[in-house]
């Protein structure tokens, strides 16, 4: 891909929501957050079962999410319990840590369409609620994942 039409995509403006770490307890993981970074107590989530397109499929995927704030931004820990999806990707391919940067859009699919023209196409799409949600591969050109959010909001009628 080329500078050009990185720079036309012109996401440079977005803000950073979200710092997005993956592990196998996120349980463990928040207390040793807790304890050594000082992070406020993390807020762990009921299991959350989803319908969500991995690579192109459709899946049925759950996960355990914990939310803290730190450093100015959501620090988010998910925990793959079932299904097919990104996160439990990035653990079969024997990692933990920081996988994506989230940031905010209002727009979500003009977004998703601009990143296909330039080649890189979602792959995990979802919802939780009225948060809906694409992650993109720019493991190459980034070294992490980017994942855009859109809060939708309720029709007026």
């Amino acid at each position: 891909m080329s500078d050009q039409k990185l720079l036309d995509m012109n996401i440079g403006d977005l803000e950073i929501f979200q710092l997005g770490y993956v592990y196998k307890d996120v349980e463990k993981q928040a207390k040793i957050m807790e304890q050594v970074w000082g992070m406020p107590k993390f807020a762990i989530l009921p299991d959350n079962k989803n319908e969500v397109i991995y690579r192109g499929k459709k899946s049925v995927y759950t996960t355990r999410i914990a939310f803290t704030r730190y450093w100015g931004k959501q620090i988010e820990l998910i925990q793959p319990i079932s299904g097919e999806g990104i996160h439990q990707e990035f653990l079969d391919n024997g990692h933990e840590g920081l996988q994506h940067i989230s940031c905010m859009v209002e727009d979500l699919d003009s977004y998703i369409e601009l990143f296909k023209k330039n080649n890189i196409e979602a792959v995990f799409s979802g919802n939780i609620g009225k948060q809906y949600f694409s992650y993109f591969d720019t493991t190459d050109s980034l070294g992490f994942l980017l994942e855009l959010q859109m809060t939708k909001k309720r029709s007026r009628k």
